[in-house]
């Protein structure tokens, strides 16, 4: 060993910590820029919805220090798009703040507000498209409180969409990648999302009321069995087998009611090849606690002709130690992507 590597710091990616619908997931890649994990643990939260701080010590085990990179729950950030002009960073998060705080009539000193800028110029007035993600700095904190406790260090908050962007924009940081397009639809049991890349960089995001629980309501009411026990059906469909006649079942709700899902993908679609004037997507990647469920496939295929929906098996691969804890792997891309995340610049504050 040289006298150089004792004294150069060794650097250490952060923890993905997503605040999903039933409890912490945390993942954790090897080493930074790498697609290799670390570790992986779920903390389920308790009767009340909360984090058990000795649970979550005891999951820090084996994971390299303490920085995190945190997704808080899906509803406790909003985001809104704006036009806003190209300011240094810390002035286009002042006026992103602004921006929030008039958009959702919030007292400015509780918003904490973070612009992703999704266009490549400006406009005649000087002005970019961006995404404010805003939220509120008192229920943000109260989330951390509990990560504080058990001694991780959040170095950034990120919505779940751009960490599921992210998982699939590994190999895009090449030069010979760098402007390929590709659309990820994140299928949470709340919301959905759909993201648009363009190499390792987000250059559309939209939400979407379709979710996991409408695919559960839609086939709660066609089997007439309670929304909880349609889940669980739903969910067996990736675990184990099902019978072919139950199967169908679950395909067939989740088809008629994912249509608005693939309406908004092919809008997508169509915005970065007409109006942002990119090439035409390459790809289209599922994932997310819902996004293996039956008859997807199908519908996003046919909203979106032409351009493939394939499952990233670098991706997949990578993540398929997570079914030990009952989920898909796609259902840890949010948790990736986090642990992906580029080191932040020295002196600049976490968004």
């Amino acid at each position: 060993m040289s006298i150089r590597s004792i004294f150069t710091p060794r650097r250490v990616p952060p923890i993905g910590v997503e605040f999903s619908e039933e409890g912490l997931r945390l993942l954790q890649v090897a080493t930074p820029g790498s697609d290799a994990i670390r570790r992986l643990a779920f903390v389920p939260f308790g009767s009340e919805g909360t984090v058990d701080v000795t649970e979550l010590r005891k999951a820090l085990r084996g994971f390299r220090g303490r920085q995190a990179v945190v997704a808080p729950p899906r509803g406790d950030l909003t985001i809104r798009p704006a036009r806003l002009p190209r300011l240094e960073n810390q002035e286009l998060r002042e006026a992103a703040r602004w921006e929030a705080a008039g958009l959702l009539e919030l007292d400015a000193a509780d918003v904490v507000a973070e612009p992703l800028i999704v266009s490549n110029g400006v406009d005649a007035d000087g002005l970019a498209e961006m995404l404010i993600v805003a939220g509120s700095v008192t229920t943000i904190e109260s989330r951390l409180e509990s990560l504080l406790q058990a001694g991780l260090r959040p170095i950034g908050v990120e919505p779940a969409f751009v960490g599921a962007g992210r998982a699939f924009t590994m190999r895009s940081r090449r030069s010979d990648e760098k402007d390929r397009i590709r659309v990820v639809v994140d299928v949470a049991d709340s919301e959905s999302w759909i993201v648009v890349t363009r190499g390792d960089s987000i250059v559309f995001a939209k939400r979407s009321d379709v979710s996991g629980s409408t695919f559960d309501a839609e086939l709660g009411a066609a089997l007439g069995i309670e929304n909880s026990m349609a889940r669980r059906t739903r969910c067996e469909s990736h675990r184990r087998g099902l019978e072919p006649e139950v199967l169908a079942e679950v395909r067939t709700a989740v088809r008629r009611v994912a249509g608005p899902l693939g309406d908004e993908a092919g809008m997508a679609v169509r915005y970065v090849t007409v109006a942002a004037r990119l090439s035409r997507p390459e790809c289209l990647h599922l994932c997310g606690e819902a996004g293996a469920s039956p008859g997807l496939v199908e519908t996003l295929s046919a909203a979106v002709p032409g351009i493939p929906v394939e499952q990233d098996e670098l991706v997949h691969s990578r993540l398929a130690e997570a079914c030990e804890h009952g989920d898909t792997p796609l259902a840890w891309a949010t948790a990736y992507g986090l642990s992906l995340r580029p080191g932040l610049d020295a002196g600049k504050e976490a968004a």
